[in-house]
């Protein structure tokens, strides 16, 4: 007699169920997001996904839920598209439906790490009633039908999802469409079934354990919420290692604690299967709740399953690099030593030049006294020491830029220094530049061949001789003011 009780109460709570929870519920939801957003349709891995998901629950009760899903997806457009289909076969007591979707989305790339997921699916269910297995105490009901009825209609779901390295959020909306099927007898007697929409929720992170050897934890939380329903939750944690082998749990708000496992039985071929441990007073009547999942993937090889090299392949490739970094070094060393035998070649010619300009500077007229080192100037330069600064005047046509025009400009430049070659000045410019002196560049001198390196340029002498003292200030004893004139 108790059972009996138990198995009205269930056929009652599946008449509930007809106009609530209608979406089936999946305990491989992790493993497939796929089956409640269709945003993330062909986006779980680089190849071709098959899977078939096979779903008892409450199996004590007569008519109890059976649901049965085959899906397959993927991604074309350097993974920018996916697409897919589903094909479902799903009974609760006196309602069954049959049918598909086809699944699309849309991946937009924000950066490397993250991107928004947009997809949408349509299909077209064969909706069925069995009233014939209805148990009643009035058989005279005017809204019971004494045969099978069914109907056909039209199926839609949208959904989206931001994806940011681990984490994923997904919102969805199955049967979005939210459609009112009509059942009509021969006799007028009218019956109706109701799509309500549903909306779901879902937040999970991939955690690296170990990311050498692939170890993660997942934590999942999942919501639904159908209008004037009771508001349900799951919450999941699943440890997986290298994708060959996982083990979960998860708890399902008001119904049930369950448990999962899951490994790859040869290269991409995977089974997965799931135990609901019902909770509540129900859980002595009715029977087992579990779920079986199977998987293929096919295109491309999975991630995991990438070649692993043999210990003597290894040492082969360590050899061969070994070798090859040997004969990076050696190259290196090769191309250094030539490169200090240019340098040095060039700092020889440096000294020597300056050498020979020291004679040369000895012949150029000097006007008032001079009491400063010897520096470089062209030939014709006339020169003046005020006050322990010394005063180079000459053309500024003598004088060119990078791009060998003439000065545009007369003016005041602090001199720090000469250089025989165009690159060593260009160094030094830059050396100097790189410790805040921002003003600092170089002209070339037509006359001698030489590269002047000035610090800053300036409209007045007074304004000259005050930048002068920055510039010995910073270590440049021997700097000069060269004066270019019209």
């Amino acid at each position: 007699m108790k059972k009996k009780i138990y198995t009205l109460l269930f056929v009652l709570t599946l008449t509930i169920q007809v106009n609530a929870q209608q979406v089936g519920m999946f305990s491989h939801y992790f493993y497939k997001p796929m089956v409640y957003n269709p945003a993330f349709t062909g986006t779980t891995n680089d190849g071709t996904n098959a899977m078939i998901i096979s779903r008892s629950q409450w199996t004590d009760f007569k008519n109890s839920p059976q649901l049965n899903v085959f899906s397959l997806d993927g991604n074309i457009m350097d993974k920018k598209v996916g697409l897919g289909l589903n094909i479902i076969s799903d009974r609760k007591g006196l309602n069954n439906r049959i049918g598909g979707n086809i699944f699309y989305s849309y991946r937009l790339n924000i950066n490397d790490d993250m991107h928004l997921l947009f997809g949408a699916s349509a299909g077209v269910f064969d909706q069925r009633i069995d009233f014939t297995n209805a148990l009643v105490e009035n058989n005279t009901d005017p809204t019971l039908f004494s045969t099978v009825e069914h109907k056909t209609t039209f199926d839609g779901n949208a959904g989206l999802a931001f994806v940011w390295k681990g984490l994923e959020f997904g919102a969805s909306v199955p049967q979005i469409i939210g459609n009112k099927v009509n059942y009509v007898d021969n006799e007028n007697v009218r019956s109706y079934y109701s799509q309500a929409r549903h909306y779901l929720g879902s937040l999970k992170y991939k955690f690296m354990l170990n990311e050498e050897k692939g170890m993660s934890v997942t934590p999942l939380a999942l919501v639904r919420f159908v209008p004037n329903t009771p508001f349900q939750y799951d919450g999941s944690v699943t440890f997986d290692w290298q994708e060959k082998f996982w083990i979960g749990a998860t708890y399902k708000s008001d119904y049930a604690v369950g448990a999962n496992a899951g490994f790859c039985i040869h290269k991409q071929f995977y089974v997965g299967y799931s135990y609901d441990f019902i909770i509540g007073s129900i859980s002595n009547y009715a029977g087992t709740s579990h779920e079986i999942m199977v998987n293929f993937k096919f295109g491309k090889a999975k991630k995991s399953e990438e070649p692993i090299k043999k210990e003597e392949t290894a040492k082969a490739l360590e050899n061969t690099a070994y070798v090859k970094r040997m004969d990076s070094l050696q190259t290196q060393l090769a191309e250094s030593n030539s490169k200090i035998k240019e340098l040095s070649d060039k700092l020889d010619q440096q000294a020597k030049s300056q050498d020979q300009l020291k004679t040369q500077v000895q012949n150029t007229p000097v006007v008032g006294n001079q009491n400063s080192d010897v520096v470089t100037q062209p030939s014709n330069a006339q020169r003046s020491t005020e006050g322990g600064i010394l005063f180079v005047t000459n053309k500024k046509t003598e004088f060119k830029d990078i791009n060998n025009n003439s000065i545009p400009t007369k003016g005041f430049y602090v001199v720090i220094g000469t250089y025989f070659y165009q690159d060593l000045a260009i160094a030094e410019a830059n050396r100097f530049r790189a410790k805040g002196y921002k003003t600092t560049d170089w002209v070339y001198s037509g006359p001698k061949g030489y590269n002047y390196i000035f610090m800053f340029k300036t409209g007045t002498k007074e304004e000259a001789v005050e930048k002068l003292k920055i510039a010995r200030e910073a270590g440049v004893k021997d700097a000069w003011v060269q004066i270019m004139e019209d």
